[in-house]
């Protein structure tokens, strides 16, 4: 028998520069300058800060490379955490693409640590020489993100369970393309999880038949804009976005690290490769060239401190039980 389509519905909230005194008198071809305690040489330069949320540009500096789904977590949340108790400065830049993993800034700065929201591209791209584990920090989970006003927002306020308001005329659902998007994976992955677990075979062709196909950087402010009526995102994806979201239940929201095996029960085909589901893990990355491994350590330790998981907590991700957790290269979260 199938089972009820239900879910919980919620709507997420949203040095001066010193001045140089130099006294200079010309004597013998050259210039003497006195300097007085307390004062910078004239031709000192003061360090620029090299991303627009980088810490304290004082004492030695990192590049962290995140995926670009953390933008908003890195920058406006943990950046600024971090620099309230570390004198590490921390240069951030978003990966080019949704799915890649670039090991050094546009500009050619080596990184140090990478943040990443897909282990499974690890171990596609990296090798263990590079990366030879990951601590995963956090988790994520798959939501069905909606606008309130919409068909879809007003047949679910009225009772009516997901997959038939899905199912309705005029939902204008949208998704992103597997083979480029992490997220269109996803979709997939949680479409077909969806099929078994309401015993629907033919579910996830039939939904994911109707959902257009955006680009991966526009899917969101569709959503916001009122152009598309409902998408599956991650959650912390849908609070930052201040859209309405319906919970899954926890065998299909990818969201459980002791679900492994039935998430990995569904895979897709994209990219020339077979993808599995895996549980949502937000994964810190040390990496073996890093040009300053002790002070990247000390970054990544603080991602599981206090501070660093109320960040992490204010973005919507979850902490399952133990978590921080480090894993091979390869190993599921």
């Amino acid at each position: 028998m199938r089972r009820a389509a239900r879910a919980a519905a919620a709507v997420p909230p949203a040095a001066r520069p010193v001045a140089a005194t130099i006294a200079g008198a010309l004597a013998l071809g050259f210039v003497l300058v006195l300097a007085r305690s307390g004062v910078a040489r004239a031709d000192a330069t003061p360090s620029p800060s090299t991303s627009p949320s980088a810490a304290k540009p004082a004492g030695e500096g990192i590049v962290v490379l995140h995926s670009r789904s953390l933008d908003g977590l890195v920058r406006r949340g943990l950046v600024p955490a971090f620099a309230k108790q570390s004198s590490v400065a921390v240069q951030v830049e978003a990966q080019p693409r949704p799915d890649a993993i670039a090991l050094a800034t546009t500009d050619g700065r080596p990184a140090d640590l990478l943040l990443v929201d897909d282990v499974a591209l690890l171990a596609a791209k990296l090798s263990p020489e590079q990366a030879p584990h990951y601590t995963a920090v956090a988790s994520d989970s798959m939501v069905v993100a909606y606008r309130p006003e919409s068909t879809f927002g007003k047949a679910v306020a009225a009772g009516r369970d997901w997959l038939l308001a899905l199912d309705a005329g005029g939902v204008r659902m949208e998704r992103t393309d597997p083979s480029a998007d992490p997220l269109g994976r996803r979709t997939a992955i949680v479409m077909r999880l969806a099929g078994t677990y309401y015993g629907d075979d033919k579910l996830e062709a039939r939904l994911l038949a109707r959902a257009r196909v955006v680009p991966p950087d526009q899917l969101v402010s569709r959503l916001q804009r009122g152009e598309a009526d409902v998408a599956i995102l991650e959650r912390s994806r849908a609070v930052a976005a201040s859209l309405a979201v319906l919970s899954l239940p926890v065998e299909i929201d990818l969201a459980d690290p002791g679900r492994a095996g039935t998430y990995a029960a569904a895979t897709v085909e994209a990219g020339g490769r077979t993808w599995r589901g895996a549980p949502l893990a937000i994964a810190v990355v040390p990496l073996a060239g890093s040009p300053h491994p002790a002070a990247a350590m000390r970054f990544a330790d603080f991602l599981g401190s206090a501070p660093g998981r109320r960040a992490f907590d204010a973005s919507g991700f979850l902490f399952p039980p133990g978590y921080p957790a480090r894993r091979a290269l390869g190993q599921d979260p």
